[in-house]
């Protein structure tokens, strides 16, 4: 090939990319804008399997006889109650359902079609080295899909991930639910305390991410409201389990109580008085340990997942054909992509990456002497006195 063959083919590559960059872009930014009118169109598809999956669980009547069990009164209409615990149930169930197929799914399926298409012209190129070339159009096809399989996975998962934080107060009140029915289920011995304060938990999680979420609800000041109120109510829930675990059933009454009184004012939408401010503990800000903990963690599951999704990417392409010399690029994006952008400023840029890696598999070695290293050492230096020859004796 000559120079302005080559400058013709990498343009074409990099416009393929470009035009797929641009494309996978607006096509998120239009999931992101629909996210209202997506989300029920997903809930009306997904309402006739998860009414029959709710009404199969009986939460809400397990729920009414945990109250009547313990002695606890609420105030939601019945029709009310059920149909938030439904949303609930279809938010906990149906978004990481179409979440993973679409951040994931999509993602892997584009890029197995990529390399299928780009290994015989790779093998091709390789094996004639690059001076004769059939069609390049599938190469270009299989340039656009990558580089849709890199960018889509992680712009979806942050989506998918906004839309789950978005709907945290409805999943968080399906969870209560559950939460007072698995209360009537100790005392029955079908269920253990350990579960409870699991779900209790979750509840409270579930809680904070609608408080930490990216959409602003009324500013950052009122988002800030939200969070720092969720993690007191969280904290006053992990206390009253840990009551229960301490105290056994004798504390179930007090946690059934404290869930319905949350219950109540989350069908009421007062979300910044889920409880009393006599029941919440003091708001206490994350220390600097505990950040650079969460870091850490963040930090090392993203160099997991990179690793991850390096090593498929190359079994992947070896299984189809796609020389080595062409397979290590691809790893190295897969390996360093996800660190360079998401991961904190301890992960270190692209170089500092490199050389820790280059570090761990060439590590230096102490030079092993020789077998004839000291027969040699014995051996006189040229500008040294050599020692007088023994004479024959007479």
């Amino acid at each position: 090939m000559t120079l302005l063959n080559w400058i013709q083919f990498t343009a074409a590559c990099v416009v393929a990319a470009l035009v797929s960059f641009l494309l996978t872009k607006f096509a998120n930014l239009v999931l992101v804008l629909s996210y209202p009118e997506m989300s029920k169109r997903i809930a009306t598809s997904f309402s006739a399997l998860t009414r029959k999956e709710y009404v199969r669980e009986h939460i809400i009547p397990d729920l009414r006889l945990s109250c009547r069990t313990f002695g606890v009164r609420f105030s939601i209409p019945g029709k009310k109650l059920n149909d938030m615990a439904l949303e609930g149930y279809k938010a906990s169930r149906g978004i990481p359902l179409f979440g993973g197929v679409s951040a994931f799914l999509l993602p892997i399926v584009a890029f197995v079609i990529s390399t299928s298409l780009a290994a015989p012209f790779v093998r091709e190129a390789y094996e004639s080295e690059f001076h004769k070339l059939s069609d390049r159009n599938p190469f270009y096809v299989a340039i656009a899909l990558y580089v849709f399989a890199v960018m889509w996975w992680p712009l979806e998962l942050r989506r998918v991930r906004g839309v789950m934080s978005e709907a945290g107060d409805q999943r968080a009140f399906y969870e209560c639910c559950r939460s007072v029915a698995m209360c009537l289920y100790v005392l029955e011995g079908s269920s253990q305390l350990l579960w409870v304060d699991r779900s209790v938990h979750a509840s409270g999680r579930m809680l904070i991410r609608f408080g930490e979420s990216e959409i602003r609800k009324g500013g950052i000041t009122r988002q800030k409201e939200l969070f720092e109120h969720a993690v007191r109510v969280k904290a006053a829930l992990d206390e009253c389990a840990g009551k229960a675990l301490k105290e056994g059933n004798v504390a179930l009454p007090e946690l059934v109580a404290m869930l319905m009184k949350i219950l109540e004012r989350l069908s009421e939408g007062r979300l910044l008085c889920l409880l009393d401010e006599s029941e919440l503990p003091v708001y206490s800000p994350p220390s600097v340990a505990e950040l650079e903990e969460e870091t850490r963690k963040n930090d090392g599951r993203i160099v997991l997942w990179g690793a991850t999704a390096a090593a498929v990417a190359a079994v992947a392409m070896i299984s189809l054909g796609v020389p080595a010399g062409a397979v290590v690029p691809a790893a190295l994006i897969f390996l360093m992509g996800p660190a360079t952008l998401w991961g904190s400023k301890k992960i270190g840029n692209p170089r500092e990456l490199l050389d820790a890696m280059r570090q761990g598999v060439s590590q230096p070695q102490d030079p092993q002497p020789s077998p004839g290293s000291a027969s040699m050492s014995t051996l006189p230096s040229p500008g040294a006195n050599a020692p007088s020859a023994r004479t024959p004796g007479p």
